[in-house]
């Protein structure tokens, strides 16, 4: 059994991600690598980001009504080595973002617990849960301030279940997204950290809009169907 953190009192307690996004032109990426590499480090400082994102929902639909809001979408993260094969396993839950609030960046609740041994879909199962859908992001990152990670990534779909070689692009034309996350922090630092990311957001304007994303596509629905 994987050992975890205990916590006293009433819960866990509640971290939150902020975080922006835009989206970069093919011919634009090597200016933003550039400007990354002399911004975070040198041309060492980029890491590959490679990993299999799964889906997976509840297998027990619960009712329309207020209650269904309570169902989230569990997403089982997989970072995979240039080959293929699985270097470690996450569960992932992001609840609802702060609608409307007017920050200068998108804020929602994060839980991430890393699976130390066995089976994650196993488990999953075992929690009522099952498979929704998948992709696999491809790209390298940044760490800037050793606090913000700075994605940019490419989406594949898979045309196997499961199969990550069988991985193709999700946009021909060969666009790029970019993602800047905070790590996961208590909700009195989220006011500073927000405006981190705005001078952030400066600094890469020259090449790159970044953005807050609308509350309602961020939201945690369960794609029932």
């Amino acid at each position: 059994m994987a050992a975890g953190k205990k916590y006293t009192g009433t819960g866990m307690p509640t971290h939150y991600e902020c975080s922006l996004h835009g989206l970069l032109a093919k011919d634009q990426e090597p200016q933003l690598r550039t400007r990354l590499e002399a911004l975070c480090g040198d041309t060492e400082a980029a890491h590959r980001e490679l990993h299999h994102e799964i889906s997976c929902i509840p297998c027990i639909e619960t009712p329309i009504g207020p209650l269904r809001r309570e169902d989230h979408v569990l997403r089982l993260r997989i970072e995979l080595d240039p080959l293929g094969a699985e270097k470690s396993t996450s569960i992932c839950l992001l609840g609802h973002p702060e609608p409307k609030s007017g920050r200068g960046a998108s804020v929602r609740p994060i839980i991430n617990a890393q699976v130390l041994s066995g089976s994650a879909s196993q488990l999953l199962s075992l929690l009522g849960y099952k498979f929704s859908s998948e992709f696999v992001r491809k790209g390298y990152w940044f760490l800037y301030r050793n606090s913000m990670k700075v994605v940019v990534s490419q989406i594949y779909r898979l045309q196997e279940q499961g199969n990550v070689q069988s991985a193709v692009p999700v946009d021909p034309s060969g666009n790029w997204l970019v993602q800047i996350a905070s790590d996961a922090m208590a909700q009195e630092l989220v006011p500073r950290v927000c405006d981190q990311l705005e001078e952030l957001k400066g600094l890469l304007e020259d090449y790159v809009e970044l953005l807050v994303v609308d509350h309602a596509f961020l939201e945690n629905k369960i794609p029932y169907s």
